[in-house]
């Protein structure tokens, strides 16, 4: 909730009091709505973010969340136009940029929870189910990677020379595949344990590893190599 201060100052007022304390005491100082509402003020000038704020939270679950929402689904939530759908979908991509520099700059993809740090921010709170491969070198080190297949709510068509393609191009020694469960369960069904059989053998027949199939969600991811759940 808002001071008595922050009423008497005003929206232009408030925001400088938002700026300030960000600058003091960074985000451990501030609750998530009003980071979020603090990024608001760079795209909404001269109204009150806090409600829009705390509607994006309401509505999505969490920052990363909001982040994550495709832009036309953005432009549907009332008083986000298209500059700050724009506007969270740049901070969107900063981050998994940042977060994927990361992961390739130091160190290898070594087990299950590397891939899910790697690909979280891609996939975790997509609406359609979509698979998304890692190539990788000798070193398992990420050489290329990009999205391979986009569906419907709850299947997509995968078809293994697509998948195939880059890693040839790339001279890839691995293979990681990644699909999202956009329910939130990331309980693997019969037709995911044969496309990774299927895939195995495939990739096998050109001398490159399928080191894992994995399935996400926004929080939790399984690994259909390991039958592990993160």
């Amino acid at each position: 909730m808002g001071s008595s201060a922050d009423k008497h100052l005003g929206p232009k007022g408030h925001r400088e009091r938002l700026r300030q304390r960000f600058v003091k005491s960074g985000r451990s100082g501030m609750a998530d709505y009003e980071l979020l509402e603090l990024m608001l003020t760079y795209s909404i000038p001269r109204i009150n973010t806090k409600p829009l704020a705390k509607a994006l939270l309401h509505q999505f679950g969490t920052l990363l969340s909001v982040l994550q929402q495709p832009y036309e689904r953005l432009t549907r939530v009332e008083g986000i136009g298209p500059a700050s759908a724009l506007f969270l979908k740049v901070i969107h991509a900063i981050l998994t940029r940042s977060m994927e520099a990361a992961v390739e700059d130091q160190t290898p993809i070594t087990g299950p929870e590397d891939i899910f740090a790697y690909i979280r921010l891609h996939l975790g709170s997509r609406a359609c189910e979509c698979v998304y491969a890692l190539y990788l070198d000798n070193g398992k080190k990420v050489v290329h990677h990009c999205e391979v297949s986009s569906g419907t709510i709850d299947r997509t068509a995968l078809y293994p020379r697509e998948v195939l393609k880059p890693a040839l191009l790339y001279d890839a020694a691995g293979l990681v595949l990644v699909h999202n469960h956009p329910d939130g369960h990331p309980v693997p069904s019969e037709e995911d344990h044969e496309l990774t059989r299927k895939m195995d053998s495939v990739a096998g027949t050109l001398g490159i590893n399928l080191i894992d199939h994995m399935i996400v969600t926004r929080t939790q991811a399984y690994s259909l190599k390991t039958g592990k759940l993160l």
